[in-house]
């Protein structure tokens, strides 16, 4: 007889009950009894309370004989972490009657792993592409950052980190561990990153911090991969459960506004602008979104600037400035390394050099390092740069501010690149000369190599050491590469600076005239146009702050004179970018003679600097024993001093005029433009150019061309 539906729901339904009852049964063994519940909470509570009464003296033991609050800190942390493990393995012991119990509470009871951002690095952290190390992250290869580093970790006391350093020193890679150390190992903090631009976000930090996790598995699993996701937006990655990363860049006041949090990075602090939208500093902007935390951390890092108005300096300065030591390999004792830039010192970086001379003009070109070593400041001991590894690996940092509490600073140059992972004590020699003579080549060796702000040499000089420089030399029996002129107009005059230029920019005054007369006239401009032509110009500016219409009248029919207009600025270049220039020239009114945009401010900068160097040579500027270059010459070059000045919080720097009158300084600002503005190559001998004080030809009619290099033209 075939089964009915009826019969077969009917049969389910039995197999059901007998399912429930089993169920049942089970649980019912598995209950404990009113009185197994008692006993095992009062074996809990003994245990535990035995625990707990002799937790004093085990973190009072940990701590026994150390007074450095970092120290302390730490070994509490880990004698916490200890305690607790051990009260979950003890009430798990002690409760025999109802084990389960016991195991939850052993579960509950265990700490997260109290790990530091290097360790979380080294166990999870991969670099898979785009470095000289492929592989797990191994800080052994760069001992100096273990330290900074770990003062980020969460159980560390420092609540602000400083790195002032040099290119290529790894300060990025410890940014990038600690956004992934906070991401995966903490979870639940959020972190604000600041660039000094959202366009520096977007091209650097953003691909950098997704190929950080992509290439980690720990942290591929946490962000979506998707673009169009909203935790992958460009200025915030969403994590864990409610977590962030927010990007923000230090130009725009609208990305540095949003809840407030515990952890900030500020990457390339010292490029960061002084006001940020009017809404004044960005730093104390982002200052203010920490406030309500009292564990908040930060980590400023950068590659200074100029001093007086870097901002990682500053930062440096109000830490406990610390340098990394490392042992003599020689002797043993510690020392951080140093770049002798005076070469007064008998330690620090030395090399050896063999000139070199051009194959085919037999020219003697600048000399070539064939060997660099490190002379110990200890033991005068020639330290050859194969012993660099075992010296990091056995180095450690020492504050020279130890009084400075929860502030860390560290300092390092490139002489600290590991070998392999950057320049080699050569090449930075190599590199430091090759700067020299070019002021801007050396401010960027002292910020990217060295690490340090740079001080601007020619702040002040005195007339006095000017006038000891004095040569019996004929400025007018040389011969030059470039003979420039810069005038200077007055009310009741004209004057006029005539230099001449050879390799390297290295520079003869050769007469310093005054053309009395009504500027407002001719008869004084026609007096200039024989002096230009006497003294055999090929390039000249001339200053159209004075009399701007005289100034253009006088140029117009000389291709060579250019009207030019003083602009103040320490960030405004002596001359403009030829680029730049081009586009100016193509957009200025027919007919008006365009006038050149002077950077006074470096140009003044520049010539005080060389006034400083005591070496002849690439940047030297040379002072004939002639009438004209008298005390009150000196007196009038020396008549200017730049001071650093703060208005509200932003510093800044001006040149200030310490003497009534300071004509000569300006006449050989522009005569250095003049020569910076006829683009010729100083540093390649050419026949002399075709005599350019003749009139310039009539232009062709059709359509203007714009000339963009002086001489080029003629």
């Amino acid at each position: 007889m075939m089964a009915t539906l009826s019969d077969l729901q009917t049969e389910r339904e039995k197999l059901r009950a007998l399912d429930a009852k089993a169920t049942y049964d089970s649980a019912l063994a598995e209950t404990a009894s009113h009185k197994d519940v008692v006993a095992a909470a009062a074996a809990m509570r003994a245990a535990l309370d035995t625990a707990m009464a002799g937790l004093p003296r085990i973190l009072a033991l940990a701590i026994d004989g150390e007074t450095d609050e970092t120290r302390v800190h730490y070994l509490l942390s880990e004698a916490v972490h200890t305690a607790l493990t051990g009260i979950g393995a003890g009430v798990e012991q002690a409760c025999t009657v109802l084990p389960p119990a016991g195991d939850q509470f052993k579960r509950g009871a265990q700490p997260r792993d109290l790990l530091t951002v290097s360790q979380w690095a080294e166990r999870h952290r991969w670099l898979r592409s785009g470095t000289n190390s492929p592989g797990r992250w191994n800080t052994n290869l760069t001992p100096y950052l273990r330290e900074i580093m770990d003062a980020l970790s969460e159980h560390s006391p420092v609540r602000s980190v400083v790195f002032k350093k040099s290119s290529g020193v790894g300060g990025s890679e410890v940014m990038m561990n600690w956004v992934g150390y906070v991401m995966h190992h903490l979870q639940n903090k959020d972190m604000l990153v600041v660039m000094p631009t959202l366009e520096l976000r977007d091209r650097s930090f953003n691909p950098r911090m997704a190929k950080m996790i992509e290439e980690s598995e720990v942290l591929a699993g946490l962000v979506s991969r998707s673009s169009r996701d909203r935790t992958n937006r460009a200025d915030v990655v969403e994590y864990g459960a409610h977590a962030r990363i927010i990007r923000s860049g230090a130009n725009s006041p609208d990305s540095l506004r949003s809840d407030h949090l515990p952890y900030v990075i500020t990457d390339e602090v010292s490029a960061f602008p002084w006001d940020v939208g009017g809404e004044g500093d960005p730093m104390t902007l982002i200052e203010n979104r920490q406030r309500t935390y009292s564990r908040a951390k930060s980590y400023f890092i950068s590659t200074p600037t100029t001093d007086g108005r870097c901002r990682i300096s500053l930062q440096y300065l109000r830490s406990d400035q610390r340098r990394y030591h490392v042992p003599c390999p020689h002797c043993g004792k510690g020392q951080h390394l140093e770049f002798d830039r005076t070469g007064k010192l008998a330690h620090g970086l030395k090399w050896r050099t063999a000139p070199t001379v051009d194959a085919e003009t037999g020219e003697v070109l600048r000399p070539q390092v064939l060997s660099a070593w490190y002379a110990c400041k200890h033991c005068g001991a020639d330290i050859a740069e194969a012993n660099k590894t075992a010296m990091l690996a056995g180095g450690h940092w020492i504050p020279e501010k130890p009084s400075v509490k929860r502030t860390r600073g560290y300092h390092i140059n490139a002489l600290y690149a590991p070998v392999g992972l950057g320049m080699s004590w050569r090449d930075i020699a190599q590199k430091w000369l090759d700067c020299q003579g070019d002021t801007s080549e050396m401010k960027a060796f002292v910020n990217t190599y060295l690490g340090e702000a740079w001080t601007e040499l020619g702040d002040s000089i005195e007339d006095l050491s000017l006038i000891s420089r004095l040569e019996g030399y004929d400025p007018h029996a040389l011969t030059y590469r470039l003979i420039t002129a810069g005038v200077d107009v007055q009310k009741n005059r004209l004057e006029v600076s005539y230099v001449g230029w050879g390799e390297k920019e290295e520079a003869w005054l050769i007469d310093h005239v005054i053309l009395p007369g009504d500027t407002t006239h001719p008869e004084v401009w026609a007096a200039l146009g024989e002096s230009l032509l006497e003294h055999k110009v090929q390039q000249a500016v001339v200053d159209a702050g004075y009399n701007t219409s005289m100034v253009h009248a006088f140029c117009a029919p000389r291709r060579w004179a250019v009207p030019g207009k003083g602009l103040a600025g320490t960030a405004r270049p002596l001359i403009e970018d030829e680029k730049k220039r081009i586009a100016r020239l193509r957009r200025r009114v027919k007919h008006q003679h365009a006038v050149e945009p002077i950077g006074v401010d470096q140009g003044k900068a520049l010539i005080y600097a060389r006034l400083k160097l005591e070496k002849h040579g690439a940047g030297y500027i040379h002072f004939p024993r002639e009438p004209s270059f008298d005390d009150e010459y000196f007196a009038q070059l020396a008549a200017e001093k730049l001071v650093t000045k703060v208005r509200g919080t932003r510093p800044f720097q001006e040149w200030v005029q310490i003497r009534a009158r300071n004509e000569t300084l300006d006449c050989l600002v522009y005569a250095t433009a003049a020569m910076r503005l006829s683009r010729v190559n100083l540093d390649q001998s050419v026949p002399p150019p075709p005599d350019p004080n003749q009139p310039a030809a009539p232009a062709r009619a059709g359509r203007r061309r714009v000339v963009s290099r002086a001489l080029a033209s003629r």
